[in-house]
């Protein structure tokens, strides 16, 4: 059989040491239960995508660079999703002694795409949050952007060179992804080493991700409670950086022998980091839908009295005044979400 980094490990029962026989080993697959999460993630990331979208368009918004990030985020999930479903049908999810020989080459070509288009996803997930951080903050925090842009580019060189790495550790370069091919790799603990730094950095700027719209958000004027509600559904990064960091200590495995089978853990969470970050990037977009819901249900709830309507019409006339006055003040700081958009009212 073949190592997961290519090597032939000889006949018999040579790889696994002296004394370990295959009669002995497991035979569980873990490829149905990787097949149902991932695809699992791949929906319900979906869902959030729409409505983000059907909100943009319920408001009459166009599309902004965020939301196409997103988009592209959740498009190459969706690919990369598809090649895993492709890689475990030739055996993934198994051990490495129960898939046969002759899968070995495709399993390991489509498991190479699945990767790179992974860390695609993750990247374009998190600039799309980046850039509507970049947005609300237009022309209020100086330093702030200039932090967010540094944090997108660093993370963006970061996961790109990593996807890289994937396909260039080898001598010839078709050993990467063809293990049967006579030749070298570098050591699996050089791409452990540098996954584990990527992967805590990346988790590591999805909790100041999170952290930066409370910075944001308490400076502008805005109801209270509303700034609380904006604030919390832009800081679901942290899920996202749960997600991150639980990818960390799966990533050792990545020089198992048994990676086939050992690996699954990896690929989940993987994919879960994509799909919640694309989650908590829609999440502040969905409040058009539930300020639109709110009024309809305040309109039909039972046993409103007259006198109640009443009092709510002198409070309106009462304060009619008050209410001119307050709106044609300038508000140099005062924004409103449209959609994905934050747009200055002193520009409308």
């Amino acid at each position: 059989m073949i190592a997961p980094n290519g090597t032939d490990g000889g006949g018999g029962n040579g790889r696994f040491g002296p004394g370990f026989w295959r009669s002995r080993l497991q035979n569980d697959d873990l490829g149905p239960t990787t097949r149902v999460a991932i695809w699992v993630l791949a929906g319900v990331s979906l869902l959030f995508i729409v409505l983000r979208v059907y909100c943009k368009f319920v408001r009459h918004r166009r599309l902004h660079s965020d939301d196409y990030f997103a988009i592209a985020a959740w498009v190459a999930l969706l690919a990369g999703v598809i090649c895993t479903h492709i890689s475990i049908d030739h055996g993934y999810g198994k051990h490495v002694w129960q898939i046969p020989r002759r899968n070995l080459n495709e399993m390991f070509l489509v498991g190479q795409v699945s990767v790179t288009l992974a860390i695609c996803s993750q990247a374009w997930s998190k600039t799309s949050f980046a850039i509507t951080l970049l947005m609300i903050s237009d022309g209020i925090h100086g330093r702030t952007r200039i932090f967010i842009w540094f944090a997108v580019v660093s993370m963006n060189l970061l996961l790109g060179m990593g996807a890289m790495f994937f396909w260039i550790d080898c001598t010839p370069l078709e050993k990467a992804w063809r293990p049967t091919v006579r030749g070298t790799c570098w050591s699996p603990n050089v791409i452990i080493t540098y996954g584990v730094f990527t992967s805590a950095y990346s988790g590591i700027l999805d909790l100041v991700f999170a952290i930066i719209p409370w910075k944001i958000i308490m400076n502008l004027q805005m109801d209270f409670k509303e700034k609380i509600g904006v604030a919390l559904a832009m800081s679901m990064g942290v899920f996202a950086a749960a997600s991150a960091f639980i990818k960390c200590s799966s990533l050792p495995q990545l020089g198992s022998q048994d990676f086939t089978h050992e690996g699954v853990p990896l690929v989940i969470w993987g994919c879960a980091e994509a799909a919640v970050t694309l989650i908590a990037a829609s999440l502040p977009m969905l409040r058009v839908l539930v300020r639109s819901v709110k009024p309809k249900r305040r309109r039909g709830r039972p046993g409103q009295s007259y006198s109640r309507s009443r009092s709510r019409k002198r409070l309106v006339e009462t304060t009619a005044s008050s209410r001119r006055v307050y709106y044609n003040k300038p508000r140099t700081d005062l924004v409103t979400m449209t959609g994905s958009t934050w747009t200055s009212e002193t520009h409308r």
